[in-house]
């Protein structure tokens, strides 16, 4: 490689490393212009042979490999594409809680499988990055973040239910069921909810999927990067056998259905620690093909309307991540047509506030079908744009009023520990 394509290059504090090579033997260019610097050197011989110094013919444009483009594009310190995807999975999440039998088709519950995927390919990117710029993941810092960025809105939607069922008096039907579950939400355990299959289903239930990943990343910090630390075959070795353990557990027994999530949360993580090697970006990019991406995201298609097992928990809820989890990759290394859909504007905007709407856009739609004659047409289609709009205008209050605060807070409270530690480590070497 060129040292001109060389400084386009990975930099320090971005995800991953730089790599170059070719995808299955093939190098197909695509120009990449860049600055041309004017070379000022003279050459001794010109001078002491009286002829006129002629400067350096500027180089010309600088072509880029579709491995090398891939590389630039996985490190990135952002991908709006992410946002675009919570955007999608939190849409296929609202049509399940729109509750009639034309949205049902949507099979929607796989939106939160792309979350649960979707989380674990950017929490250990984020964690990968921290470890190869500073030398190793600071825990501390790493779960006082967690704490902001859930906590806080979390209790304050669950604040809104209790006010609206115990304070307001609504929903009576529903409200011994709510005061059964409060323990279990109150301690953090709303996955607890749903594995006890409480009935009726409890409001604030879809909160489920966050204790979920709460005990996942209360445990992957330590194993993949205190006793683990950047280590890759073990890591990438624990990861497979969680996500293998749990596909086969699915085929002999129902309970683990349990797991189920956790190893759609595996497979992210794999997908980033392979993303994050240089030496793998050649394979990694394979999936950033245009017709390997079209394929897998037609495949996904096909599975989300024709395959309603998916949303059960069982072994094809677990396998529905697997073109998820090569979808994702394509996506964040490619640059085509899907990257310019899922980085429009609306998307990325409602993936920013992408948390707020998943907890509180039941208050949206619920609200709206509850003034609205109770017909499929009112119901299934009049409701939705409505409730849709009302649940957007409140998650991004509580964006701007509790998780935008928070999450600025928790990060000045991790840079005050980075700077007290800074301080203390001259002192402990004198």
């Amino acid at each position: 490689m060129s040292p001109s394509c060389r400084r386009a290059e990975h930099q320090p504090g971005e995800v991953g490393q730089p790599g170059a090579g070719s995808v299955l033997g093939f190098a197909r260019r695509i120009p990449r212009w860049v600055p041309h610097r004017r070379d000022d050197r003279v050459r001794s011989n010109a001078v002491d042979a009286g002829r006129e110094v002629q400067p350096a013919v500027a180089p010309g444009p600088v072509t880029e490999t579709r491995v090398e483009a891939s590389r630039r594009r996985l490190d990135r310190r952002y991908f709006p594409e992410l946002d675009g995807i919570r955007a999608v999975s939190i849409l296929l999440v609202f049509t399940v809680h729109v509750g009639t039998p034309f949205w049902a088709q949507v099979n929607g519950g796989t939106g939160v499988s792309i979350f649960f995927v979707l989380s674990g390919f950017l929490i250990t990117t984020l964690a990968l990055r921290e470890e190869a710029s500073r030398g190793r993941l600071d825990l501390r810092a790493f779960y006082v973040r967690r704490i902001f960025r859930i906590y806080p809105l979390y209790f304050t939607v669950l604040a809104m239910y209790a006010v609206l069922l115990l304070g307001l008096g609504l929903f009576e039907d529903r409200r011994e069921v709510f005061i059964r579950s409060l323990p279990y939400y109150l301690g953090f355990m709303p996955e607890v909810v749903r594995i006890g299959n409480f009935q009726p289903q409890p409001p604030f239930a879809g909160a489920w999927s966050l204790g979920i990943e709460e005990k996942f990343y209360l445990v992957w910090p330590l194993l993949g990067f205190a006793l683990l630390a950047a280590r890759f075959r073990p890591r990438i070795a624990v990861l497979c056998v969680l996500v293998v353990g749990t596909v086969i557990g699915t085929l002999f027994s129902i309970f683990f259905y349990i797991l189920a999530p956790y190893a759609l949360i595996a497979m992210g993580c794999v997908a980033a620690v392979l993303a994050h090697r240089p030496e793998w970006t050649a394979r990694v990019a394979v999936f950033a093909r245009p017709w390997v991406l079209a394929a897998l995201l037609a495949a996904l298609a096909v599975i989300q309307v024709s395959l309603p097992a998916i949303t059960e928990g069982m072994t094809a809820f677990v396998l529905y991540g697997v073109p998820v989890t090569l979808a994702l990759i394509g996506i964040v290394a490619g640059d085509g047509p899907v990257n310019r859909f899922l980085t429009l504007r609306p998307l990325v905007f409602l993936g920013r506030i992408s948390y707020a709407f998943y907890l509180s856009h039941n208050f949206g739609i619920n609200g709206v079908q509850l003034v609205l004659p109770k017909t499929e047409f009112f119901q299934g289609f009049v409701a939705v744009p409505i409730g849709l709009a009302v649940a957007i205008a409140m998650a991004w209050v509580l964006h701007l009023v509790i998780e935008r605060p928070m999450l600025r807070w928790g990060h000045r409270i991790t840079a005050r520990m980075r700077a007290r530690e800074s301080d203390a480590s001259p002192a402990a070497a004198s």
